[in-house]
C-alpha cells in the first residue's frame, strides 16, 4: 500500500510540474508546424519557409526534441517517434531520396554480394553504385561513382543487374571461391532474375574484365550472338579475367 501511495504521489507531482511548463505555441504554416504535421517523409533545409538561419535553428531544435532524425547535413527524416527518439529512415528510402530518378543504380561491394547470395556478412553500411556523380552518403549508406558506365543507364538496369555486373568485375567480394562464385553467377544468368540482353547492352561501357567474363558466360550458355555484341577486352585482360588464380 505504501509503495502504491508513493507511486501515486510521484505521478501527481509529475503531472503538476508538467501542467506548469508552458507549451510552445506553434504558428500555423510555420516551418515547425509543417514538420510536426508530417510523417514518413524527408525534409530538406531549403524547402521550408523562412530565413536560412531561422530554419537551421528550428531544425536543430526539432532534432534535440526527438521530432526529427538527422540524415546528413541539410536532410532530415520525420518518421515514427519512439521512447528513444525519432526512428531512422529505411536504407532503401535514403537511397531513393538521395539518388532521385537516376537509372542504373544498384548495390556494390559486399552489398552486391549479399544481394546475389554470395555472402552472409552483414555490411556495416550499404554500398550503392551510381552511374554519375555520387551523392554525399550517410552513416548507413555510402555511394560509389560509376560515371563512365553509362551503358547501365541506357539499359535501364535493375538493382540486381547492377549487382551482377559489380560482382562479375570483382569476384573477391564473394565469400565463395572464385570458381564457386562463377558457378553461382551462371545460375543467376540462366534464371529470370536478370536480363541477359540488358546486361549485354550495359557491358559496352564496363571495364575489360567484366566484358571478358560476361562474354564467356553468355557463350557457355549458348548465347553466342549476344556475346558477340560485347566489345572484347585485350588479350592480356581477357586471359587474366578468366584465370581465377589472381582472385584468391
Amino acid at each position: 500500500m505504501m509503495v502504491e501511495l508513493l507511486e501515486t504521489g510521484r505521478v501527481m507531482v509529475a503531472a503538476a510540474v508538467a501542467s506548469r511548463v508552458p507549451q510552445r505555441q506553434v504558428r500555423p504554416g510555420s516551418a515547425r508546424a509543417r514538420v510536426l504535421g508530417s510523417s514518413e517523409r524527408f525534409w530538406h533545409h531549403d524547402e521550408l519557409p523562412g530565413a536560412s538561419k531561422t530554419i537551421s535553428n528550428v531544425l536543430s531544435e526539432l532534432v534535440r526534441e526527438g521530432e526529427l532524425f538527422p540524415v546528413r547535413r541539410g536532410v532530415y527524416w520525420r518518421g515514427v517517434k519512439t521512447s528513444l527518439g525519432m526512428s531512422p529512415p529505411p536504407d532503401s528510402a535514403v537511397v531513393a531520396e538521395l539518388v532521385g530518378d537516376m537509372k542504373g543504380v544498384g548495390p556494390a561491394g559486399l552489398s552486391a554480394a549479399s544481394a546475389l547470395r554470395l555472402s552472409t556478412q552483414v555490411p556495416r553500411f550499404r554500398q550503392i553504385a551510381v552511374p554519375g556523380r555520387a551523392p554525399v552518403g550517410t552513416s548507413t549508406v555510402k555511394f560509389v561513382t560509376r560515371s563512365a558506365r553509362q551503358g547501365r543507364v541506357k539499359a535501364d538496369l535493375t538493382g540486381l543487374e547492377v549487382a551482377f555486373l559489380e560482382v562479375l568485375g570483382d569476384l573477391s567480394v564473394s565469400e565463395l571461391s572464385a570458381q564457386l562464385s562463377w558457378d553461382r553467377l551462371l545460375e543467376v544468368l540462366g534464371s529470370e532474375s536478370v536480363r541477359p540482353e540488358k546486361l549485354a547492352v550495359a557491358a559496352v561501357t564496363e571495364p575489360g574484365v567484366t566484358r571478358a567474363r560476361l562474354r564467356a558466360m553468355l557463350t557457355s550458355c549458348g548465347r553466342d550472338r549476344l556475346s558477340a555484341r560485347i566489345p572484347p577486352a585485350d588479350k592480356r585482360t581477357a586471359a587474366r579475367a578468366l584465370d581465377f588464380e589472381h582472385e584468391k
